[in-house]
């Protein structure tokens, strides 16, 4: 009886697959290559694909068959075990939501973020606040729906996102930026700029800057071979199996940079599903096991290893190479500086190291505000603009460099906190993998193997098979820790601005 459940599972698994591949690449083209008159049908067609698997997760034998062999587990082998209970816990989530509110939720996702990029042009994000206030009733539908204790009702999305975390403990972790990170980040702003300003008015040409990415690409690991670079208003990763892993980029004449650490971070991701263990493709299991752990591996390789003073100097010859008139009278101190140089500025995907996390602090308690019913859809803006002012100084003077300049909100709320979180993950896998690896060295001649290998072997291969605390604490030797995170940002800013204690 066993032996029959798990060939129907497995049967079944490999329809859902396909259907999912097939939604996989619409939505890629959704966001890169689709024509905007295309968008619409796109879309239609994307939804549909999305009813047809959840009626195929949905299907009275599937469910059977999985709550079965989670009954009997124990008589699986491991692997197997591991993908039935990740199924088992998306079906469970799926049971509990009434089919015609789920199929609705879809069809509101895909409006809310076609709306969100039409309303970037018009600055006129009355259509896409519409959308979202019927997003947010329906996560707090979705709250109730999971019938789960909490303390706060954000509590329920943090989770889905981040194993483990809740408000109490992001809490914790915020709290420790906003007294250790937000005073230096004052301080900081309002001192001169270390690096040759001339990089501020500075011109490259995009075709360049498109040469310029395959070379990091190639020099990173991640080749043609599975995976490609395309362009889109919000640079981000999306991954199929270990074969199939794609990013993209903005590219903007006036900021070299933006481009390059934009790359490296989306690289970064794609390392992280191309480094899964092949076994895990087609699964549950196969993909980052953790918003917060697949976000320390993009910022690792955009921070801890691209804006490093080492990686610097082979970035700069990079560079000069294709660039050889406006860098001419640029330094490698220019260029060190200039990437870490920390600003005040609105854009959060344009950030530094130092501000970032602020950046991130603002939404989760715009988050936590919304979610206890202090504030509406409609005061997103005013908290946000009051955080803002708050914490870096400044006023956004629009909706666009202000609250609504991310996607995110058009798809779900608990996400933001990740991000923070995987920089202070990161610190702790770096000063770990410093103890085995000479990364000065490897960063100087752009050697990414040696690390690649231990990033593979301590957490790519694992896919969603260990959970984001356990992988940490095998990596690491140690449990997690954010004094790590905080100690990186104080010494390194610290140094560069030459402040004493």
């Amino acid at each position: 009886m066993l032996n029959d459940d798990l060939k129907f599972y497995e049967q079944q698994g490999k329809v859902i697959e396909k259907y999912g591949y097939m939604l996989y690449i619409l939505s890629f083209d959704q966001e890169t290559d689709c024509p905007e008159n295309g968008k619409e049908y796109s879309l239609d067609v994307q939804n549909w694909l999305q009813e047809k698997i959840i009626s195929l997760q949905m299907d009275p034998q599937y469910i059977s068959c999985i709550e079965n062999l989670y009954n009997n587990r124990s008589e699986l082998e491991e692997l197997k075990r591991l993908m039935i209970e990740e199924d088992y816990k998306s079906i469970d989530i799926l049971k509990k939501i009434p089919k015609e509110e789920l199929n609705k939720h879809f069809q509101n996702v895909s409006r809310a973020g076609l709306l969100w990029k039409r309303s970037r042009k018009t600055l006129d994000y009355s259509e896409f606040e519409k959308e979202l206030a019927i997003l947010v009733d329906y996560n707090f539908k979705y709250i109730d729906w999971m019938k789960k204790p909490y303390k706060h009702p954000l509590d329920i999305l943090l989770n889905d996102m981040e194993d483990g975390f809740s408000v109490e403990k992001y809490d914790e972790f915020f709290n420790l930026i906003k007294e250790e990170i937000v005073p230096l980040a004052k301080k900081i702003v309002k001192m001169p700029k270390l690096y040759n300003q001339k990089l501020d008015n500075m011109s490259f040409d995009k075709f360049s800057q498109m040469k310029l990415t395959r070379q990091i690409c190639d020099m990173m690991g991640y080749t043609t071979d599975k995976g490609c670079v395309r362009e889109t208003v919000h640079p981000f990763t999306s991954g199929f199996n270990s074969n199939d892993v794609r990013i993209t980029t903005a590219y903007d004449e006036k900021l070299l940079l933006s481009n390059i650490y934009s790359v490296m971070h989306e690289t970064g991701h794609a390392l992280y599903e191309l480094g899964c263990d092949s076994k895990l493709n087609g699964t549950s299991l196969f993909g980052g096991t953790s918003m917060g752990i697949h976000e320390s591996q993009s910022r690792f390789m955009e921070n801890y290893l691209g804006r490093s003073y080492s990686f610097t100097k082979k970035l700069y010859k990079m560079i000069k190479e294709i660039y050889p008139n406006e860098f001419s009278d640029i330094t490698v101190d220019d260029l060190y500086y200039y990437a870490n140089s920390v600003s005040n500025q609105f854009k959060r995907t344009e950030a530094d190291e130092l501000t970032y996390p602020i950046h991130i602090l603002i939404r989760y308690e715009v988050e936590k505000a919304l979610f206890n019913k202090e504030i509406t859809t409609e005061q997103i803006s005013d908290k946000f603009n009051d955080l803002f002012e708050e914490y870096l100084g400044v006023r956004p003077s629009n909706k666009l460099e202000g609250c609504f300049q991310d996607v995110h909100w058009s798809s779900g709320f608990g996400y933001f906190p990740t991000y923070a979180l995987g920089n202070a993950y990161a610190a702790q896998f770096m000063e770990t993998m410093k103890k085995t690896l000479d990364i000065d060295k490897l960063m100087e001649d752009g050697n990414f193997g040696p690390i690649n290998e231990w990033l593979d072997e301590h957490i790519h291969k694992y896919g969603k098979s260990v959970k984001n605390l356990k992988l940490i604490e095998n990596a690491c030797n140690a449990p997690f820790d954010p004094h790590y995170y905080i100690n990186y940002l104080k010494n390194k800013f610290m140094t560069i601005y030459n402040i004493k204690d």
